[in-house]
Parts: C-alpha cells; sequence; structure tokens
C-alpha cells in the first residue's frame, strides 16, 4: 500500500510535467501560426499600387486567407500509426484592417521607407552645393533689387509730384500770357499822347489818346447830332476802352481761379512729396536688416559632402551700389526752396490782379469822366505785370520756375538713361508675357481627366481634415522693377528651402525625391516648339506628361501648371541673371540706372536661357558657375520653394488613384489578428487549473482542454 501510494505520487508529479511541456510547445506553435496567418493575409497587397512603390491590402478576403492558413497548419499528420502530442484546435479568431494609405502619416512613411533605399541625399545636397558658391552674391543682390525697387517707386513717385507741383506753377503763369498785351506793348516807362485816329487796343493806347478824346468829345458836345463831327471816333476809342477792360477781366478772373487752386495743390504735392523723401530715408534705414539674409548665409556656411565649385564673389559690387542709396534722398532745403517760390508765385500774382483791377476801375471811367489818372495806373499794372512774366512766365535765368526744374533735374542724374533701360526692358518683357498668355490659353483633351483629378483630390482633402488652398495664378510683371523684385523673392523662397532641408533632412525631402522618381514631367523643349507654332498642344498639355508640375502647382487645367513653371524659370534665370548684371554694372554710379541696366541685362539673359534650356535640354546655372541644370532640375528647385507638404501629398495621392483606379483612402495597411486555439490536457486538467491560477496566468482551462488567445499585428 505504501508502495502504491508512492508510485501514484510520482505519476502525478511525472504527469504534471508532461502536460505543462505540452502546454509550452502548444504556445509557441500557436504563436508561429498566428504570425505564419497575419503574414499570409497582408501578403495579399494590392499589386497596382506596387508600381509607385507603395503597399496597400488587395481585395481578397482577409478572413479567408487566415482561415485557411490556420486550418491548414492543424491538419493530421499523413504518417500512419502518428501519435500527435498537440491535437491543436481553432477555436475562434478576428481580423481588423485600418491605417489607410490615404492618411497622410502613413502615406509619408511609406514614402519614406521606400525612398531611403534610392540615395536621394547625396544628389540633393549636390544640388545645394552648386547654389552654395553664389550664396553671398545672391544675397547682396536680392538685398540690393529689394531696396532699390522700393525706391525706385517711391523715387519715381516723388519726381513725379515735384514735377506736377512746377507743372500747376506753370499752368497758373501760363493763364496771365495775354495780359502785358493788354496793357502796354511793348512796355514802356513812359505813355506820350497820341491822335484819337484807331481803335485802341491797349490800356496804354487809351492813355495815350485819353487827352484828344476828350477834346473832341468837348468839340462835339452840345451840337446836333447830324453836325457832331468826332462821333465815330469816340464810338470806336469807348468800344476799345470796353475791350481792353473786358479782356483784362476775363484774364485776371480764370488766372485767380487758376492760382488759388493750382498753386495750393502744388504746395499740397511739395509737402506730399517731403514726406515721400522722409520715406525714402525710412526705407534706407531699416533696408540694412533683412531677415531673408539669414537663409543665404546659412547655406553659404554649411559644410556638405562633396566638391562645390569656387565662389563667385563677396557681393562687393551689389553692396558698393546698395550704400549709394542715399544720394537718392532730396535735401530738406530743396522742398523749403520750393515751396517759398510757390508762395511768392501767389504774393506776386495778388499784386498783379490788385494793379489790373485798379486799371480796370480807370479804364472804365474814362469814357464817362475827366481828369483820370490812366497813364499811373497803367504804368504800375505794366511794371508789376512785366515783373511777374519775367519771374514765372517768360523764359531766362531770372524766371524761378525755370530755376526750380534746373534744380530739380540736376538731382536726377541718369534718369534719361535709366528710362530707356526700362522702356527696353518692357518691350522685352511684353515678348514673355505673350509667350506665357499664350501657353495659359493652350489645351489638349485631359481636360475630363483634370476635372476627375480634382474631385479625387478634394476627397483626399476631405479624407484628412486638411485645408484646401487655391493654386495661385503665374505671372509675369510688367514693370521690369517689379518682375525683378519678383525673381528675387523667388530665390529668397528656393535659398529658405535649403536653408531648411539642412536644419532636417526629413519628410519634406523624401517626398521630393519621390515625386521626381514616380511622376512624369513637361518636355520643355516641345513646349518651346509648339509656342513657335510648330509642335502638338495635345502632347504638351497632356495630364500624364505634366504630373510633377501639378504636383508642385496644383491647377487643375491642362495649362495653369506649364505657364507656372515657365513663369518661375524665368524667374530664376532672370534673378541669377540680374545678380550678374548688378556686377557687371556696377561703374555706372548712380544706383537707379545700375539697376535698371541690372534688369536689362537680366531680362536679356533669362529670355536667352529658356531658349538654350529648350533646344540645349540644359543651361548653365550662372556665367560664372559652369554647372548645368536640366529642366527636371529646375522642378527639384521649385519643389523646395513650393513647401506645401499636405497639399503635395494629396496630389500624389490623386494621381495614384486616378493612374491605378485604387483608392488610397479605402486601402488599408495595418492588420491586426486574434486567434484563439486549445489542446486536451491529458492529466489531471484540474491540478493545472489550480496552479494556473496561482501563478496568474489568463490560459483557461474548460472541459479538460487548454485554451489560450494570441494576437499578431502586421503593417506595410
Amino acid at each position: 500500500m505504501f508502495l502504491i501510494l508512492i508510485l501514484a505520487g510520482m505519476f502525478m508529479f511525472v504527469s504534471i510535467f508532461i502536460d505543462y511541456a505540452r502546454i509550452a510547445a502548444f504556445k509557441v506553435q500557436a504563436e508561429r501560426m498566428t504570425h505564419a496567418a497575419m503574414r499570409s493575409v497582408m501578403s495579399a497587397y494590392d499589386t497596382s499600387l506596387r508600381e509607385y512603390g507603395l503597399f496597400g491590402y488587395g481585395d481578397s478576403s482577409g478572413e479567408a486567407i487566415m482561415a485557411k492558413v490556420l486550418n491548414d497548419s492543424v491538419k493530421p499528420s499523413a504518417v500512419k500509426d502518428g501519435f500527435p502530442i498537440l491535437d491543436i484546435q481553432w477555436d475562434t479568431t478576428s481580423l481588423s484592417m485600418e491605417r489607410e494609405l490615404g492618411r497622410y502619416d502613413i502615406f509619408n512613411r511609406q514614402i519614406q521607407e521606400d525612398m531611403k533605399y534610392r540615395a536621394p541625399v547625396d544628389f540633393t545636397l549636390e544640388v545645394v552645393n552648386r547654389f552654395k558658391p553664389m550664396s553671398e552674391e545672391m544675397k547682396e543682390a536680392a538685398h540690393t533689387v529689394d531696396l532699390l525697387k522700393k525706391l525706385q517707386k517711391l523715387y519715381d513717385k516723388r519726381e513725379e509730384l515735384l514735377d506736377e507741383a512746377i507743372a500747376n506753377q506753370t499752368e497758373s503763369a501760363d493763364k496771365l500770357k495775354g495780359l502785358p498785351a493788354l496793357i502796354m506793348n511793348p512796355p514802356s516807362s513812359a505813355i506820350y499822347d497820341e491822335m484819337l485816329r484807331e481803335t485802341p487796343e491797349t490800356a496804354a493806347e487809351v492813355a495815350a489818346r485819353y487827352t484828344d478824346y476828350l477834346n473832341k468829345k468837348q468839340m462835339d458836345e452840345g451840337l446836333p447830332f447830324n453836325q457832331q463831327q468826332y462821333m465815330l471816333e469816340l464810338a470806336r476809342y469807348r468800344t476799345g476802352v470796353g475791350n481792353v477792360a473786358t479782356g483784362i477781366s476775363m484774364i485776371i478772373q480764370p488766372a485767380l481761379q487758376a492760382h488759388q487752386t493750382k498753386l495750393e495743390e502744388a504746395q499740397a504735392k511739395i509737402e506730399e512729396a517731403r514726406k515721400i523723401n522722409e520715406e525714402m530715408k525710412r526705407v534706407i534705414a531699416e533696408g540694412e536688416n533683412r531677415s531673408q539674409n539669414a537663409s543665404y548665409e546659412k547655406v553659404g556656411n554649411s559644410t556638405l559632402p562633396g566638391t562645390s565649385p569656387p565662389s563667385t564673389g563677396s557681393g562687393s559690387e551689389a553692396k558698393s551700389t546698395r550704400s549709394l542709396a542715399s544720394e537718392l534722398v532730396r535735401a530738406d532745403t530743396l522742398f523749403d526752396q520750393l515751396n517759398a517760390r510757390v508762395r511768392s508765385q501767389n504774393s506776386d500774382f495778388t499784386n498783379v490782379r490788385n494793379d489790373s483791377l485798379e486799371l480796370n476801375t480807370q479804364l472804365r471811367s474814362v469814357a464817362v469822366m475827366s481828369g483820370v489818372s490812366i497813364k499811373p495806373a497803367v504804368r504800375q499794372a505794366s511794371q508789376v505785370t512785366e515783373r511777374y512774366m519775367d519771374t514765372y512766365v517768360r523764359s531766362g535765368p531770372s524766371n524761378v520756375i525755370f530755376q526750380s526744374k534746373q534744380l530739380l533735374e540736376s538731382g536726377r542724374g541718369s534718369d534719361a538713361q535709366r528710362k530707356a533701360n526700362d522702356t527696353e526692358s518692357k518691350g522685352k518683357l511684353k515678348e514673355v508675357k505673350r509667350i506665357l498668355s499664350q501657353i495659359e490659353k493652350g489645351s489638349s483633351g485631359s481636360m475630363e481627366a483634370f476635372k476627375q483629378l480634382e474631385e479625387y483630390y478634394n476627397a483626399n482633402i476631405a479624407f484628412n481634415q486638411a485645408s484646401r488652398e487655391e493654386a495661385q495664378k503665374a505671372e509675369i510683371a510688367g514693370d521690369p522693377y517689379d518682375s525683378g523684385g519678383d525673381a528675387m523673392n523667388g530665390m529668397d523662397s528656393l535659398f529658405s528651402g535649403m536653408s531648411n532641408l539642412l536644419d532636417s533632412l526629413g519628410d519634406e525631402l523624401f517626398q521630393n525625391e519621390y515625386a521626381l522618381a514616380y511622376f512624369n514631367s513637361m518636355d520643355f523643349g516641345q513646349l518651346l516648339s509648339w509656342t513657335e507654332s510648330s509642335g502638338d498642344a495635345g502632347e504638351v498639355f497632356k495630364l500624364e506628361n505634366q504630373e510633377l508640375e501639378y504636383i508642385i502647382y496644383g491647377f487643375h487645367n491642362p495649362s495653369g501648371n506649364i505657364a507656372a513653371a515657365y513663369a518661375e524659370i524665368f524667374g530664376m534665370r532672370l534673378a541669377i541673371r540680374t545678380a550678374e548684371g548688378l556686377i557687371k554694372n556696377s561703374k555706372l554710379g548712380n544706383p537707379l540706372l545700375v539697376l535698371s541696366a541690372a534688369i536689362l541685362y537680366g531680362i536679356t539673359n533669362a529670355i536667352a536661357d529658356m531658349v538654350k534650356l529648350a533646344k540645349d535640354g540644359s543651361v548653365e546655372l550662372s556665367k560664372y558657375i559652369k554647372v548645368k541644370l536640366t529642366y527636371r532640375d529646375h522642378l527639384r528647385l521649385f519643389l523646395l520653394m513650393h513647401s506645401n507638404n499636405e497639399r503635395k501629398m494629396s496630389r500624389m495621392l490623386a494621381l495614384i488613384r486616378l493612374n491605378t483606379g485604387v483608392n488610397p483612402d479605402e486601402k488599408q495597411t495595418y492588420a491586426s489578428g486574434n486567434m484563439r486555439s486549445s489542446i486536451k490536457l491529458w492529466f489531471l486538467p484540474g491540478v493545472t487549473r489550480s496552479i494556473g491560477a496561482v501563478m496568474g496566468s489568463a490560459d483557461q482551462v474548460e472541459d479538460g482542454r487548454f485554451f489560450i488567445d494570441r494576437k499578431a499585428d502586421y503593417s506595410y
């Protein structure tokens, strides 16, 4: 009996370890089979997405795949008389799919997974290295163009106001041009008596014939009408007096109105010009600190792998031109002097008016009164009027309006040459704008495709709850200074993008390189052929030939993206060439003349660069950096400039959906599976359950079977 008890205890002890060994093996096997089932499920990815280096679950039933794999794994062994150590049975399974490919975070992660093996960093850094040598030159050029462009607008407005003020003075003075001829023509210090013969045409003639008029009038007085000898002569005299008096009034009244309004306007314009002059001082002072310069400096000071071309210079020529900006500011005394001359003109006119009115009073009296002091009134009016005419109307050294014009011209230096440059620049820009307008009107049979693409884009934007932004129309300003300024703003954006890239070689870099790797771009040479009326518009404007441009700019029409790319390439070439122009024309002295010559140089060479890029397929980065850039190299840079990552991702996802017919918003990339399985316990299930409870295990024993739950998660 004692032996039996001992044997029973030993058997119980050994049997428990047998079941625990089976349980351990069961757990390992269940884990393996669970992962194998999930791997099989995830192997059913959509093959069309694979063309874009992406993975999303296909159209197969994940539950069916998982069930088949699990059932196949527990089929009875084909070996006869085999002894199943583990009789595994699957109880319940569940599968959930989530994390759609159309979500920005998921799409971005898959882009990174795909692009990290394509070594984009070295190539991108090589592009940055190309611009590094010209960073200082471009910084100073952009700074100089930015400052002088603002000053040019203010300068021209100020000078225009001053010219208008002078024109107001001239217009007021010209109102009195006919007055001297009515008072005394030619002017003289003495008036000698004359016989009353012809009708007097001036106040001086009225005064000279006044004595004879009185004598003849007295001789005819008291005589019958038919006996009066001088009736006609007296009538002619009175008519002449009336004409002279009326003529003086008809000149003085409009002149009074002109002097009251025009000279007041002149003073207001001089004061406005003074304010603009102060604004120029402020712009120059604030222009010394430019926040955008930090990006250029960061690129220039960066230490990157690879070899950079030699530096193009320190930008000393552009800096020197900028330092001359203060010469464009007028002295405050100029405005005081111009104002004083306007006030003097008003005062001098008042004297002319008062004396002319006094003369008119005397003129109206001579026909009816005797002893009128007409000669002194004529001489006084003539002297004051002649003084006014010499000071404000007639050409000569004493004309203060002419002196003001000379004073203004002495501060304008090379304005004539500058305006000639501007006229030539506008003519060349007009041709560029004509080509851009032609491109904007281009079309193809892709309009329906663009409409569908826009629908897909909007759907993905809504899916990600992102903000939608309208694409900005491509523009090339007709004003040379605006065009040059816009070009430099583009370079600011480019170097800012490069600077941000140096801070973090992250998401944006991979997204840009992904776009370049998987999406098509236009043939720039084909575009030039079409603009010269020798190419096929359908090929140029097809959606499939401008996918990369669409990703950058986001226009949902056949011409918008191509026009934007054309305008931006021209702007980039214009910025680089204008920087060269500042060096070439720095010896011209006047900063605005240097700027206008530099912009003309930039426009001329930028146009030539566009033709060269189209015909040769590449263009040198600059005159001083002999590195060739292709059309796609330019697009690579524009991807940096347009750093709107969310919208770029939505555009790429919309293109993928259009090209594959697969909606990334519906394609899951993450699977989570739960499996419950069991084996039959051979010995003492109650003891096993008790030991499991003591050890805190979540495993369960029911009806003599041992159950476990396993979970596996997989993602692409």
